[in-house]
């Protein structure tokens, strides 16, 4: 075994080196003196120094430090008495006594902590003398007996006495050094009177035995006076001192014992007065010690008690019984702003707001007043420059022995800026609780095991679970996720967060919900942090994009279909057409564009109502699937025309017999609900390449096609030819035209006055259309009966009637007052049925009174489904608005259809007003149209004054306003501002400024 193995179990060389020199200089002394002739019995003080040196070290170390007395034993006795048998026959007695002693120490007491202890101290004395002795004093009396040497009581009782005597003397001063080392005995340098004491011991020690019969008494008081003025170390230092010198008088025969009991105390307990001398002043030391030990403590308590109660960071305050203050720690004086000499002695509640005193004085006070203690009491203190603080007040009181009532301690915890902010939290928590309630996304988070924490409203609907039930489940468990076009699971994001520490987002993921149900839902997670970075959990957020896939999804499909009868739209039909075009470039393929317009269909509509048009339209475009191939594409542009691009279409006589198919098919009966229809359709066909070679040159050959095929009868199709469609191209050309003048705002209005017959003064003004196209100015004439044909003419419409509300603004925002302006409004117009809502919303939009606009209508209008033109004038009428009827005693209105419609006025065409001054017949026409129109209370307008002759005509019949060139021309805006700003006019008109 090697040598680190033993290391641990050898004692210090030191240690072992000093308690060998010890015991032998404790035994040298005593052996010399018990040998001495007359000797009684001799003082043992080796072995109780032994049994401290032992205790000073851990049993396992014990083995070789009795080595060292053993050889320290055998030295001492072999030196002085010369007798080898002598020698080792007291060796085992006195390792008996020292081994026995430490043990039963090491058992059994605490040597080192009972120095403060007098019932400890007794203890570890008797436990460390009496049985030791013994057991040491029986061996010994054996072995000398052997050698002859005496009787074995005689040898045991003066054995045993002298091995009490010196272990009692010798081990409190050895207990002292083991509970605190060698600087116990420094102190005493620092206690003269203490080492006074100690002297007086000494000198008694030496002169009393000599001189005083009853020496005991006198040194016992030494001894006492030392405990109570030097404490345990000096009492430890005298008895050893006053036991040694004590002891080698008897020993030496110098003194012994006097009186009665002399030959008893000779030969029986030779020792005993000196024990009795020895150990009551050892039991008052460590009873003092004690007491100064406790009063050391009890200092250091109170010293740092009020370091503490001073220096804590809290606030705090005694009172007494009657509440006012005894004592308040500097925070407290800090906190407040007021110096200790200005508290002290005043009642506690002086420094409380007025409602925190008087709920202290009511309602705390009675109950704290009992005797019971207060905790958490919410106050409202008052700092001496008015700042009122926030504190909670918890109290205790101290008592006495019999339990009355001395002060109340009481802390004051400062929760002002706590409350502020916890007002704040709670603000902020409300806001966001708010917040994650009113989100539409799904809001999820986890703890660091990935277990559900939180569920918002939004969470809870996608997936299923309340956040009662979901609370503590896995993620997993409550958000199930599957890849969108497999609907395979998905990895759980949130392990991989809390793993990876970093967020991710998937797009196209299916949520399964509890129920069954799927979302499409786009997931991003993110891993929560503290300020410290450390992770807390995660959070993911759900964005359902369930509606809006499902609407991307139609959305994409109308964006290239047409949603009433799902054929393919303009759009697509266009990107078709152009690849068709590069196809056929580059493969010499041919095809044909087919153009097709439903013949009299807006008569169905009108007739039949818009949505058994519907119905119709899209009746319509299952016959052209089923009747043409997969390849081909048929598209609806609008209103009931269809386009279609045939594929492999090589010459005029496979696409005309195309079209013979479709028109064969249209003209089977169609059955709509009760009603049955039989549809026609007129087609144009324009064939690739010979007809055109992009897409704008067959879309436009094979519509001027179609309309050629409509003005030989409908029902039919013709093959696209130049010189047959040159008229319908223009057509089709300013058709085009009109649409790109509508889109660029080409289109504007000029004012032409109309004015009291009599007065000349304004009465109102006509808008009257112009459009400025590129090469000049567009007659209507020529493009409205085509805007009405096409349907442009809503649009246009609209866009005219905003130019004349616009102008009416600003007219009124220049201070120029405009009684009434008059607009043309097209049959087509009218049959809108939104038209009048339209009407409204630019009236509201530009701030016009509905009162100073007239729609001017044709009597032909009247005509047209009279009771949907019923219903449209007077939704406009309850507007405001005046209705017109232009160019009247050209149509075929009747007197009942005037009564019956609510018309404020009607406007002569200048038809019969231009030969009035030659033709009779026209003055008597135009004399009944005024009295018919007295009769209605109707207001008459004559258009076409040229002449003063006509005038002066018109005014006599009693016609009340004229309209005409003799007047004004039609005016720009501002040319009209210029002409009315006039002073006069060329023709005598006077000065107009309104």
């Amino acid at each position: 075994m090697s040598r680190a193995t033993f290391t641990p179990h050898l004692p210090d060389i030191r240690h072992w080196l000093l308690t060998t020199l010890l015991y032998f200089i404790g035994a040298l002394p005593m052996i010399h003196l018990s040998l001495q002739p007359g000797n009684v019995a001799s003082l043992w003080y080796a072995n109780g120094i032994a049994i401290c040196c032992l205790l000073a070290r851990a049993p396992r170390q014990w083995p070789l430090l009795l080595t060292g007395i053993a050889l320290a034993s055998l030295s001492a006795n072999y030196l002085l008495s010369r007798d080898l048998a002598l020698t080792l026959a007291f060796l085992p007695a006195n390792l008996i006594e020292v081994a026995i002693g430490a043990t039963l120490l090491h058992l059994l007491c605490q040597p080192a902590r009972c120095i403060g202890q007098i019932e400890s101290l007794l203890r570890c004395l008797l436990t460390a003398t009496v049985i030791p002795a013994a057991m040491g004093g029986l061996f010994g009396a054996l072995a000398l007996n052997e050698l002859h040497l005496g009787d074995v009581s005689a040898i045991w009782l003066a054995w045993f006495e002298g091995g009490l005597i010196g272990s009692t003397s010798v081990l409190p001063l050895g207990f002292l050094l083991l509970a605190r080392g060698s600087g116990a005995l420094r102190p005493l340098a620092r206690q003269p009177w203490a080492l006074m004491a100690i002297l007086v011991v000494v000198l008694l020690s030496i002169w009393a035995p000599l001189h005083l019969q009853y020496p005991f008494v006198y040194l016992t008081a030494a001894l006492m006076l030392v405990a109570m003025t030097g404490h345990f170390a000096a009492t430890s230092v005298a008895t050893v001192l006053c036991s040694i010198i004590i002891g080698a008088q008897i020993t030496a025969g110098i003194f012994s014992p006097s009186g009665a009991a002399e030959r008893f105390f000779t030969e029986q307990l030779f020792y005993t007065p000196l024990i009795l001398t020895l150990l009551p002043p050892v039991l008052l030391a460590s009873t003092l010690e004690r007491q100064r030990l406790n009063a050391e403590q009890l200092a250091v308590q109170e010293a740092q008690y009020r370091s503490r109660y001073q220096n804590t960071p809290v606030m705090m305050h005694t009172i007494d019984t009657e509440g006012r203050l005894l004592s308040v720690n500097d925070r407290w004086l800090e906190r407040l702003g007021y110096t200790r000499a200005e508290v002290l002695g005043r009642a506690s509640v002086e420094f409380l707001t007025e409602t925190s005193r008087r709920h202290a004085l009511e309602e705390v006070y009675p109950r704290f007043w009992r005797g019971d203690e207060l905790k958490d009491v919410a106050y409202e203190m008052v700092c001496r420059n008015g700042q009122v603080i926030n504190v909670e007040l918890s109290s205790v009181w101290e008592r006495d022995d019999r339990g009355r009532l001395l002060c109340a301690h009481t802390v004051l915890k400062d929760v002002t800026e706590q409350n502020r902010l916890a007002a704040a939290l709670a603000a902020e928590k409300e806001l966001m609780e708010v917040t994650l309630h009113s989100i539409a996304d799904g809001v999820i988070t986890t703890d660091r095991d990935g277990r559900i924490t939180y569920l918002n409203p939004a969470a809870e609907k996608l997936t299923g679970w309340s956040l009662e039930a979901a609370h503590g489940v896995t993620f997993e468990q409550v958000v199930q996720l599957r890849e969108q076009p497999t609907g395979e699971p998905l990895p759980d994001p949130v392990s991989r967060c809390l793993h990876a520490s970093n967020g991710a987002k998937r797009d196209h993921v299916v949520l399964l919900g509890r129920d069954g149900a799927e979302y499409g839902v786009r997931d991003s997670v993110s891993p929560l942090l503290n300020q410290q970075g450390e992770l807390l959990g995660t959070v993911m957020v759900l964005q359902d994009e369930t509606e809006s896939r499902e609407l991307a999804q139609q959305m994409a499909f109308l964006a290239h279909h047409d949603v009433l009868t799902e054929l393919p739209n303009r759009v697509l039909y266009q990107d078709r057409l152009h690849r068709a075009c590069r196809r056929g470039k580059r493969k010499r393929d041919r095809f044909a564009v087919m153009f097709m317009d439903l013949d009299h269909f807006k008569n169905i509509n009108d007739s039949l109502g818009h949505g058994l048009g519907d119905e119709l339209l899209r009746e319509v475009a299952r016959r052209l699937r089923q009747t043409l191939r997969e390849n081909d594409t048929i598209c609806r542009l609008g209103g009931d025309e269809f386009v279609m691009l045939l594929e492999d279409v090589r010459n005029s006589r496979q696409a005309s017999q195309v079209a013979r198919k479709i028109i064969a098919s249209l003209a089977q009966p169609c059955q709509l609900g009760s009603t049955e229809l039989v549809v026609t359709a007129s087609l144009g066909i324009a064939l690739y390449p010979q007809d055109g070679e992009d897409p704008d040159s067959l879309m436009k050959h094979a519509d001027a096609a179609m309309y050629r095929s409509k003005r030989d009868g409908r029902n039919g199709f013709h093959l696209f030819s130049r010189s047959a469609d040159d008229a319908a191209l223009a057509r089709l050309t300013l058709e085009n035209d009109l649409r790109h003048g509508i889109s660029e705002g080409q289109f504007f209005l000029h004012y032409q006055p109309i004015v009291d017959a009599s007065t000349r003064q304004l009465v109102s003004l006509e808008a009257l259309v112009r459009w400025q196209r590129p090469d000049g100015l567009g007659r209507p004439d020529q493009f409205i009966p085509v805007a009405e044909e096409s349907g442009l003419i809503v649009p246009l419409g609209r866009q005219l009637l905003e130019q004349a509300c616009a102008q009416l603004q600003q007219w009124q925002t220049n201070g120029l007052d405009i009684p009434r302006l008059a607009v043309n409004v097209s049959t087509v117009q009218l049959r809108e049925r939104s038209f009048a809502q339209m009407v409204a919303s630019i009236l509201t939009r530009y701030g016009v009174d509905g009162a100073r606009l007239e729609l001017e209508i044709t009597e032909s209008t009247l005509m047209t489904d009279p009771d949907a033109m019923l219903t449209t004038l007077s939704q406009l009428k309850a507007l405001g608005l005046r209705i017109s009827i232009d160019d009247f005693g050209t149509g075929y209105s009747s007197l009942s259809y005037l009564k019956r419609f609510p018309v404020d006025t009607v406007k002569i065409d200048r038809t019969f007003v231009r030969d009035m001054e030659t033709d009779s017949s026209d003055r008597e026409l135009i004399r009944a149209i005024l009295a018919m129109s007295r009769s209605l209370e109707l207001e008459v307008v004559a258009e076409g004054v040229e002449t003063e002759g006509q005038a002066d005509i018109l005014t006599g019949m009693g016609c009340p306003s004229l309209q005409g060139y003799l007047f004004s021309r039609p005016l720009a805006p501002q040319q009209l501002l210029d002409f009315l700003s006039r002073d006069g006019s060329p023709h005598g008109v006077p000065n107009w400024v309104i």
